[in-house]
């Protein structure tokens, strides 16, 4: 196990790293040196094998977003401000484009900056009690252009709409119902057999052409850094990859097929 400040700890479990936030006494609110923290995290995620990244928080809380307890000595700093919403904004997009398909396990607060953290994983899984919002306009702050893209794929246009210029607050069903979470369980124990049921469908299908997937999904969500020609050369590599191979054979041979890094 690896931990960052104290507060973010990262394990692997065969091909599955659990990033989880643990700061319970601020509900996971996260101030500049978590940040960074979760930051190396992903640097250290991004290098491995792995082939899935599991996010989570704390029993009641995966993130409140910011901690206020550090407001005050951001806004004495316009280059801390500045420095420290850069790296928010950062970190957030290493989440989105890492290669290994990635899963939000949510229970309780998940708002602002958290809620930003989930928007950039692959699915979101969530307990009935979790809550969900994104306050920056009762702030008198603007959600950043990255951030709102994410919330729009996720909700459509209008209810990014009314999320943003409301900041209300979403109870687990209505987030379901728009889209925010993928899976919602009823509690606690419900949410860890979703996790690993979700793990156990992972597992049965090729990490390789997940990446792949990702790759064609992020040229098709306006991520500038993908454009058509890596989002075709993704599609036209899975017919020369080992797990191909694998799955082609499996399927004539009518066998589950074992692709590379399987987790069972």
């Amino acid at each position: 196990m690896t931990t960052f400040e104290h507060v973010i700890s990262s394990h692997r479990d065969r091909n599955v790293i659990q990033i989880a936030i643990q700061r319970p006494d601020k509900r996971n609110a996260l101030a500049s040196a978590h940040w960074a923290a979760l930051e190396a995290a992903l640097d250290e995620a991004a290098v491995s094998d792995a082939h899935i990244l599991v996010l989570s928080g704390v029993p009641g809380a995966f993130c409140a977003g910011a901690d206020i307890d550090e407001l005050g000595r951001l806004l004495a700093s316009p280059q801390a401000f500045a420095d420290n919403n850069a790296l928010v904004q950062r970190t957030q997009l290493k989440l989105q484009r890492i290669k290994q398909t990635t899963i939000a396990v949510i229970d309780g607060a998940c708002v602002g900056g958290g809620l930003g953290l989930a928007l950039a994983c692959d699915l979101r899984l969530a307990t009935a009690r979790s809550r969900f919002a994104i306050t920056p306009a009762k702030l008198g702050l603007v959600y950043s252009a990255a951030d709102s893209a994410r919330l729009v794929h996720a909700v459509g246009m209008a209810r990014a709409r009314e999320l943003l210029l409301t900041g209300r607050l979403l109870d687990a069903a209505t987030a379901a119902d728009w889209g925010l979470v993928s899976t919602l369980c009823a509690d606690a124990d419900a949410l860890e057999q979703a996790r690993a049921s979700l793990l156990d469908n992972l597992g049965a299908t090729s990490g390789q052409a997940r990446a792949g997937i990702k790759t064609v999904l992020a040229h098709l969500g306006g991520d500038l850094a993908v454009d058509a020609a890596a989002a075709e050369a993704a599609f036209a590599a899975a017919f020369h990859s080992d797990d191909f191979a694998e799955g082609a054979a499996a399927f004539l041979g009518k066998r589950p097929p074992t692709f590379t890094g399987a987790l069972r």
